[in-house]
């Protein structure tokens, strides 16, 4: 009988010894959700904006007529998600200079 309070004395000491690390990786947890949720917050911000730039400085509308790269249909709507098979886009050409402009909330 005594051996098993000795080995609960052990467990007990093990699980107060690795409690920091455990408190580290929560932590650690807590500040990557934080970090993603800005970066959802930022990206939604961009979404919803009626115009993106381009590097060159020139705007581009986010909504209009568009050709899938996926189905190749052209649909009227959003210019990030195809209303036809409603595959995702991750970038689209200026309409000024042609120069690519990468969705801010395609997928990181």
């Amino acid at each position: 009988m005594s051996s098993l309070r000795d080995l609960s004395h052990w467990r007990l000491l093990a699980a107060v010894a690795l409690s920091p690390l455990a408190a580290l990786y929560g932590l650690f947890l807590l500040a990557r959700g934080v970090r993603r949720g800005a970066r959802r917050l930022a990206g939604a911000r961009h979404a919803l904006a009626t115009v993106l730039v381009c590097q060159n400085g020139h705007p581009n509308a986010t909504t209009g007529r568009w050709e899938c790269a996926r189905c190749k249909a052209t649909y009227l709507g959003w210019i990030g998600r195809c209303s036809v098979c409603g595959a995702g886009a991750g970038w689209t050409p200026c309409g000024i200079c042609g120069a690519g402009i990468p969705f801010p909330w395609a997928g990181r």
